[in-house]
């Protein structure tokens, strides 16, 4: 048996066809198969004259009318995405240099942004109670923090050796080396160093503390009444004229998975009796030629199995430029104008068809959304790495989410994904221009969801966490080295995300974000400095170690080890 005999079993036809079809090569076969028997420039274009005919084999129930197209040059194409109607989606260039701006408006220069004046004087009055409330919770936050941290930062010099300058003499110091002054100063040097960075994480760890402290009492007392899921019932009939995208971007992922999952929730949002109000964009940047394959092939089975026609397209992105956020970004500029609404899905997140009509419901509810950022709980996991950290978060999870919602409200995060998102504002703002400069901390933006909220808040848009909207789920990496992939990709992300700390307009919270991304990644090196410091004041030679021995050991255990 030969590739051609292979070739023709293979397919999804009678016998007797299968018989007549010539099996001296695969070229004869698709020639035998084109119903318009057209000749073709080069010998490698024939299979493209069988494209309908093998199309209508395979799946005959799933061709809608006019979903088959030629091109330019008369070969057959699956009409797999609907008319482009294109958007402008461009960035403002990031002036992430305070002087350079200042220097610029000296010069009469225009470094007035794009995002000024949208709200009018109107929903200003609808939303200044909640900015106010948050406003006020924000500063009892840095109250209770900044006071924890000053009770605590008094403990510890309390238990550090130096207490006051007993052990130095000013005047001796008058006329005496350079070299003996320094060494006689630097131990107190040293203890201040250690006072500071331990003030600065322990910040840090007393915010965290405060946050799911306060996610506990949420999730105990009940709704908050400034929650964005308290604006609406639950039951209202969704508004035709807003549709909603679901758009997955993939990139040489699992393909059964990816489509199991898509289509778990397609038939969830079916059920819901709601399915004309969405449509599915899987948006591909796979280059690996057998999962591009297996893609198509899953797509067109999906269709055929869900009845999904002109609901559910494919489209495979050539031009890879921007990773996901790229992605997106050409989503909107071709087909956003389209549609109101677009949720964002991760290759391996699954939504309910309840929880995407409450995130549309949400949105109708409050015209001045622009992100409103569901609560994923992992789910689906089956290694032993993989359930304990998926009972992990499933313990403090819904605390800390609950916790963040409760201090930022509509100043909050947006994770990527499992999120609805107001197309127009998303356009009009939310576009990433790349870092300038060179090295590793320039170029193209990594972790692209912090930033998009970022401007998406200072563009007057408000970016809520639904925190109590069940019906969102998402997995986790299955083993460690996934796990620190992942992380570092995050860590490089979050380091390059704190040069946008000082652009202009950015929200404090939002500031604020950036600089505990930062600290997530930062704060176990600072605190591997601190024991070092406190062995570095113990082995200081002008030191009395009998003195600082009991004093040092209750910090450091092992201290003896190193004071002897």
């Amino acid at each position: 048996m030969n590739k051609t005999t292979e070739y023709i079993d293979a397919m999804p036809i009678a016998a007797s066809e299968k018989a007549a079809l010539p099996k001296t090569d695969i070229r004869a076969v698709h020639q035998a198969l084109d119903a318009e028997h057209r000749t073709w420039e080069r010998e490698d274009d024939s299979p493209q004259g069988s494209v309908k005919a093998r199309l209508e084999q395979a799946w005959p129930d799933s061709l809608a009318d006019g979903q088959l197209i030629k091109d330019d040059e008369g070969r057959d194409q699956l009409k797999a995405m609907p008319e482009a109607k294109r958007s402008s989606m461009f960035p403002d260039p990031w002036r992430t240099n305070p002087v350079g701006r200042f220097w610029d408006r000296l010069r009469g220069r225009d470094v007035t942004p794009r995002y000024l004046a949208r709200l009018t004087k109107e929903e200003q009055e609808s939303e200044q109670k909640w900015r106010t409330v948050g406003t006020i919770r924000r500063y009892i936050l840095l109250i209770l923090t900044l006071a924890q941290t000053v009770v605590a930062t008094w403990y510890m010099k309390t238990i550090l050796p130096y207490q006051g300058w007993a052990l130095i003499n000013p005047m001796d110091m008058v006329g005496q080396d350079l070299w003996v002054s320094f060494m006689q100063l630097l131990p107190y040097m040293l203890q201040t160093g250690i006072l500071i960075l331990f003030a600065v994480l322990f910040c840090w760890v007393s915010a965290g503390f405060w946050t799911a402290l306060m996610g506990f009492l949420q999730l105990l007392i009940g709704r908050d009444k400034y929650s964005i899921s308290a604006s609406t019932v639950g039951d209202e009939p969704l508004n035709p004229e807003h549709r909603t995208a679901l758009i997955m971007p993939i990139c040489n992922e699992d393909v059964n998975r990816v489509f199991a999952g898509l289509r778990a929730t397609w038939e969830s949002v079916k059920a819901t009796g709601n399915a004309k109000h969405f449509d599915v964009y899987i948006l591909s940047d796979s280059y690996n030629p057998d999962i591009c394959v297996a893609e198509q092939k899953a797509w067109m089975e999906l269709i055929a199995e869900v009845g999904g026609e002109g609901q559910i397209f494919y489209r495979r992105r050539r031009r890879r430029v921007k990773r996901k956020s790229g992605n997106i970004d050409d989503f909107c500029r071709r087909w956003g104008s389209q549609y109101s609404y677009m949720v964002v899905l991760d290759a391996d997140s699954v939504m309910t068809g309840d929880c995407l009509c409450g995130l549309v419901r949400l949105m109708e509810a409050n015209p001045n959304a622009g992100i409103i950022q569901s609560s994923p709980k992992a789910s689906g996991m089956d290694t032993l790495y993989a359930r304990c950290q998926q009972f992990a978060t499933r313990v403090y999870g819904p605390l800390f989410t609950a916790g963040l919602h409760f201090w930022q409200l509509g100043e909050s995060h947006y994770w990527g994904h499992n999120a609805i998102i107001r197309v127009k504002p998303f356009i009009e703002h939310c576009a990433l221009a790349p870092l300038p400069g060179e090295g590793s901390f320039a170029g193209s933006i990594l972790s692209h969801d912090f930033v998009e909220a970022a401007l998406m808040r200072r563009a007057g848009w408000g970016v809520w966490i639904a925190y109590d909207l069940p019906g969102s789920y998402e997995e986790l990496p299955p083993n460690l080295l996934d796990e620190l992939k992942r992380d570092r990709r995050w860590c490089h992300g979050n380091l390059m995300n704190f040069r946008l700390f000082l652009v202009k307009g950015m929200h404090p919270v939002h500031r604020a974000v950036f600089l505990t991304g930062v600290m997530s990644y930062l704060s176990a090196p600072l605190w591997f400095y601190v024991p070092r410091a406190l062995y570095c004041i113990a082995g200081s030679p002008c030191v009395d170690r009998t003195a600082i021995l009991p004093a040092t050991t209750a910090v450091v255990p092992g201290m003896a080890a190193v004071a002897s």
